[in-house]
């Protein structure tokens, strides 16, 4: 007699991301803090959430424990076409770092070695308003960090 042939496989199982696994990780801490999960069985689940590839991946550790649970059979988020400038979770298009902000932190070391320089070499009166070069490349800087503002 011969075997039945096995059931032919599913779909496969949708892969995820960061923010799944990110959603599962933050359902494991909720058990933890409601004293469902032990700290080794958490560390346990939550090495392998970490590690999950698929949905099917975070399912088994979550047969046991009530909500919250990740969404697992949610619909994958449409896929966002890479263009230069884009990261994968943030679409909205980013202006690439002006001067300033790339070359600033290199300027703003090299200030106070400019500021001396200038005091030591050139011949003026009041030759130690160079040294306020200090102050207002860090503030240059500063507010190219934050923006611009």
């Amino acid at each position: 007699m011969t075997e039945p042939a096995p059931p032919p496989p599913g779909p496969p199982s949708p892969r995820i991301g960061t923010a799944e696994r990110d959603a599962a990780m933050a359902a494991l801490d909720a058990h933890l803090e409601a004293g469902r999960l032990d700290v080794e069985e958490y560390g346990e689940r939550s090495a392998r959430a970490a590690e999950a590839r698929t949905a099917a991946d975070l399912e088994p550790l979550f047969t046991d424990l009530p909500d919250p649970r990740p969404p697992f059979g949610a619909a994958p988020a449409p896929a966002v076409p890479a263009t230069p400038g884009t990261t994968e979770r943030d679409p909205v298009a980013r202006r690439e770092p002006g001067a300033l902000a790339r070359y600033g932190p290199a300027i703003s070391g090299a200030l106070p070695i400019i500021a001396l320089v200038l005091f030591l070499t050139v011949p003026i009166p009041n030759a130690w308003v160079f040294f306020l070069v200090i102050p207002l490349g860090g503030w240059l800087f500063a507010s190219s960090r934050r923006g611009g503002s």
